[in-house]
């Protein structure tokens, strides 16, 4: 059986079938389950769809479905964001429709109607791949034809939709199976790219974004919340160690290892945040940071407050706020103010400073740090530079930049403009 095939054995059947029988032991129930699970070929979906069918809980729907659900997003057609087809509730026709889940809307907003077009409407406005074109459209979908079974449950269907494509049973013929399995991908497409907005994983990724979009949240807004937050998941996985030349205690032991490569595209800091993968360099030095305190007792305590104060915006002059110990009373612990300076290239590779930041870097003195992220495409090191100031580094005024000098070269010294900064 293909697709064409089971939506008009449904068309032919299910109507007579919930008039004039019972739903129990029904082979056309039977029939129509086992047909949507067979129906789409493993490769087409992979092992990350799963697919479900319903015609009732307990006594017929007046509207069965069949579903594609993202494992990671939902499991079921009254949550998260599924792919669904809906048959019409007189069964010539079906919408293959991109559509919300109704149970977090109806149990948090006294609007439900009103709040899922609210959401519908902001994908429909943002979203680059949904076209309206090939018989798709944005438009609200009818799924009412038969009057007495227009139930509000149907209605809530047709309020969930956000995209859809109609199609006429009678008028399908067996060559256009491949048809309806290109719409399917185009489909998976659209859902694809709203599922990369979602600012969290997982079930309450859906829930916290509908919040979001409820909220008057902006889609440029939603774009940056929702980087930050799954940038932070991956760095969490990778490992920052402090390179070769850099390796020495800091109040603990830090061993340099292996890290995972993990790939991700790069996000620039506001205006002048313009090293290459700013702020996953800044997450990862987060990441360390935390370790290193966790390890020493006396900084222990303090590994929950580190702030990442750059999310705010970029005028601090520095990205994160962490904590050492005072080199002046080894048993007080002090703030430290890192600016996290990331790129692809190696620990030489020069690096940009703001004006700001070399005045906070001034104001702060020893309490200002420069922690260098290197190699992030490979395994990333760290270099950290406590003093902006010595001898070893050159700053010139362009915007500012900053190289290291070879300290083996004995002419470097000479090379040296007197530092006047």
């Amino acid at each position: 059986m293909n697709l064409v095939r089971l939506l008009k054995y449904m068309q032919e059947n299910y109507g007579e079938q919930i008039t004039n029988h019972p739903m129990a032991g029904n082979e056309v129930a039977k029939n129509f389950k086992k047909g949507a699970k067979t129906v789409f070929e493993t490769f087409l979906l992979g092992n990350d769809y799963r697919i479900s069918a319903s015609i009732g809980t307990g006594g017929w729907a007046n509207v069965p479905w069949i579903a594609v659900h993202d494992k990671e997003v939902s499991t079921s057609v009254q949550e998260g964001v599924n792919i669904v087809y809906l048959f019409t509730n007189d069964y010539q026709g079906v919408y293959l429709s991109l559509n919300q889940g109704y149970t977090y809307v109806k149990n948090n907003y006294r609007n439900t109607k009103l709040t899922l077009e609210k959401i519908a409407c902001f994908w429909q406005e943002h979203l680059s791949t949904l076209k309206s074109n090939n018989g798709f459209t944005i438009e609200p979908i009818n799924l009412g034809r038969e009057k007495s079974r227009y139930t509000n449950l149907v209605k809530g269907y047709e309020s969930c939709n956000i995209y859809s494509k109609y199609y006429n049973i009678s008028d399908l013929v067996e060559t256009d199976n491949d048809l309806l399995l290109q719409d399917l991908l185009q489909m998976i497409t659209v859902f694809k790219e709203l599922k990369s907005h979602l600012t969290l994983e997982g079930k309450r990724g859906i829930e916290d974004t509908i919040d979001f979009i409820v909220d008057n949240g902006t889609f440029n807004e939603l774009s940056e919340k929702t980087k930050s937050k799954k940038v932070f998941e991956i760095e969490k996985k990778r490992t920052l160690v402090l390179g070769k030349e850099e390796t020495r205690s800091r109040n603990s032991v830090v061993k340099e290892e292996k890290a995972p490569y993990i790939t991700k595209r790069d996000y620039a800091k506001e205006a002048m945040r313009n090293t290459e993968k700013g702020l996953q360099g800044e997450y990862l030095v987060i990441n360390y940071e935390r370790e290193r305190l966790t390890k020493n007792p006396i900084t222990k305590p303090y590994a929950d407050k580190i702030t990442h104060v750059a999310e705010s915006g970029d005028g601090h002059g520095y990205d994160i706020i962490s904590y050492d110990i005072n080199p002046d009373a080894s048993n007080e612990v002090i703030e430290i103010y890192i600016e996290v300076k990331t790129t692809t290239g190696n620990r030489d590779a020069p690096f940009y400073l703001s004006d700001n930041e070399l005045n906070v870097a001034r104001t702060k003195g020893k309490r200002y740090k420069i922690y260098r992220v290197y190699n992030y495409n490979t395994m990333p090191q760290l270099k950290i530079i406590d003093n902006l100031f010595n001898e070893n580094l050159e700053i010139k005024p362009i915007n500012y930049i900053v190289k290291g000098v070879n300290q083996n070269d004995k002419h470097a010294k000479n090379q040296l403009p007197k530092n006047t900064l």
